[in-house]
């Protein structure tokens, strides 16, 4: 979970967090309650969306069906929020960019969101069913990321076609080399990696010209913020 309380954060969102890459929150957009302090250092929020009983819900983990019974890596949890995309959408300011991580196989899920988020917010969307981005790659402005979570489909991503400027790659932080980087360019600019967890590896992957990052830390992403805009002083 995104740590609610960080040392040195700004309760009021920054006015610019450029430093040539893009600084997003891991799953902070999951809870009303963790949006403000995401946007302090953050340049966007993402965030879960499921499809469950005909309702666009954001969580992290997984229902078992028919059940509202959550697990994760094959364990069960306990009770866990479950706010309505709606409540999410109320409570993130009109500015915000959001990232909405579909979980699911099923068309109607885009399709839902797209037509509750509308015009409130610029958005970006990711699943790891490639084919259910389809529907949101044909409205003009909202970016799609293909998903890639493993060698398998980091060999299959890299055999599929791209559109110019708003398609791209969300992919494991541990399948970056700086030869995959390079061979990911050639299909598109937009690599984004997911997973990140130390200053060190994120200032690595930041040098192999990734263009955002991906971290559940908000004080690893303040710390790397505050380096790369000192490096670019």
């Amino acid at each position: 979970m995104v740590p609610v309380c960080v040392t040195g954060l700004a309760s009021a969102r920054a006015t610019s967090h450029d430093v040539g890459v893009e600084l997003i929150a891991h799953r902070a957009g999951n809870e009303p309650h963790l949006i403000a302090p995401a946007l302090a250092v953050a340049d966007m929020i993402e965030l879960d969306v499921h499809l469950f009983r005909g309702r666009l819900e954001v969580r992290h983990a997984k229902v078992l069906w028919p059940f509202a019974v959550f697990w994760e890596r094959w364990e069960l949890l306990p009770d866990l929020p479950r706010p309505a995309l709606a409540t999410i959408l109320e409570t993130a300011p009109d500015d915000a960019h959001l990232w909405f991580d579909l979980k699911g196989f099923t068309s109607r899920l885009p399709r839902r969101l797209l037509r509750q988020v509308g015009d409130r917010h610029t958005f970006t969307t990711s699943c790891r069913s490639w084919w259910a981005l389809r529907s949101a790659r044909r409205i003009p402005g909202v970016r799609t990321f293909r998903s890639v979570a493993n060698r398998r489909h980091l060999w299959l991503v890299q055999h599929v076609r791209f559109a110019p400027q708003d398609d791209g790659i969300v992919m494991h932080q541990r399948l970056a080399t700086t030869d995959v980087i390079e061979r990911l360019h050639r299909l598109t600019p937009n690599v984004v990696v997911w997973a990140v967890e130390e200053l060190d590896r994120a200032l690595e992957l930041h040098a192999m010209g990734v263009s955002g990052i991906i971290a559940d830390d908000l004080e690893l992403l303040a710390r790397l913020r505050d380096r790369l805009a000192a490096g670019s002083a």
